[in-house]
């Protein structure tokens, strides 16, 4: 099934994004990475 196809049924919707939106979800992206580089140790 298409994305087109999804639209057509009415199951995908226009979504405005805001600045606020983006840059939280770039800091949790931020914090993911960050995460993942760690050794597996608690950090203090």
């Amino acid at each position: 099934m298409s994305l087109q196809e999804w639209h057509d049924f009415g199951w995908l919707k226009p979504h405005a994004t805001s600045l606020n939106e983006l840059s939280n979800l770039l800091a949790i992206a931020d914090r993911d990475i960050e995460d993942a580089e760690t050794d597996g140790r608690v950090k203090p």
